[in-house]
């Protein structure tokens, strides 16, 4: 089987720059412009038409799938479904109506909360803040999402899915904080930052009194990652997953599409293996024997 690999230029008509077996691609720039800007529409709507006409074209990963993990209203719905994995209490916040304090302090116990934009996507989207109490309700930005935040050790375990493959990245997260309503002001950071490798931030600097955990199980992990592929019909994506310091149980906090797969050196090989396979099993099932991937 012999392989062309070719970039698409989006501003021109992809039936002159095809056919395409598989198409590799993260629209998820445009899909979010899409909303406010015309031209993006017409971007998107002309590749969503392409692909229409062509059935066969692998698509890695589909448009709908992608649009869905934007929006951290559906992706949280889906967390909270998960038949193996826990995910933390959240709160869909649409409009500036005002939550009673002790709506807060019920709902997230103890008391403390992530406020997380409702795209999932650019760099507002790291934007986040931790609130301790419900007078901190002040300080969000409808829509978004408040989740309940978990103590655990200040330890984030990335996920890095490739088709049937997955990695396991440790990063810095945020350190754990004292339970009980405090008086504590809202605190403002920005999550990349805060979780880049080589970070080093006073909101990570853990008690040296805190013992250290265990990575979480292999078998929990690959579990969680056959769900999530079915749930979500993807190939590419990262799972935020973290360990309670309390009830060690593991638990999920993010899905993401299409990650930076940074601290991944197999992420090249994997994709070209799970795109082989794709081709393979085409090609077994009576489609072309050459093939072109459009990135």
């Amino acid at each position: 089987m012999t392989s062309l690999l070719l970039q698409i230029d989006l501003t021109r008509p992809l039936v002159h720059q095809g056919p395409f077996d598989v198409i590799v691609h993260k629209l998820s720039d445009v899909i979010v412009e899409a909303e406010q800007d015309s031209q993006s529409q017409q971007l998107l709507a002309n590749f969503q038409s392409y692909v229409s006409a062509h059935p066969a074209t692998v698509l890695l990963d589909p448009l709908p799938a992608m649009t869905r993990l934007l929006d951290r209203f559906a992706s949280y719905r889906i967390m909270s479904e998960l038949r193996d994995i826990c995910s933390p209490p959240y709160l869909e916040i649409h409009r500036c109506d005002r939550i009673p304090t002790n709506t807060f302090s019920f709902l997230f116990f103890p008391p403390h909360a992530v406020c997380k934009t409702r795209v999932a996507h650019g760099s507002l989207s790291h934007e986040m803040s931790l609130i301790f109490s419900g007078g901190g309700l002040e300080d969000i930005r409808p829509p978004c999402v408040l989740q309940s935040f978990v103590n655990h050790g200040a330890v984030l375990h990335k996920v890095f899915v490739v088709g049937d493959r997955h990695f396991c990245v440790e990063r810095p997260s945020l350190k754990n904080f004292p339970s009980g309503a405090c008086d504590r002001k809202t605190i403002f950071f920005n999550s990349h930052e805060v979780s880049k490798p080589e970070s080093n931030s006073d909101l990570t600097a853990l008690d040296g009194q805190t013992a250290s955990r265990a990575p979480p199980s292999s078998e929990a992990v690959a579990a969680l990652v056959g769900e999530l592929r079915v749930q979500l019909g993807m190939a590419l994506f990262g799972v935020d997953l973290i360990i309670s310091i309390h009830t060690h149980t593991l638990t999920v906090i993010d899905i993401n599409i299409f990650p930076g797969y940074e601290g991944v050196p197999q992420f090249f090989s994997s994709l070209l293996s799970h795109i082989e396979s794709v081709l393979d099993q085409r090609q077994a099932g009576g489609g072309p024997s050459a093939a072109t991937t459009g990135l």
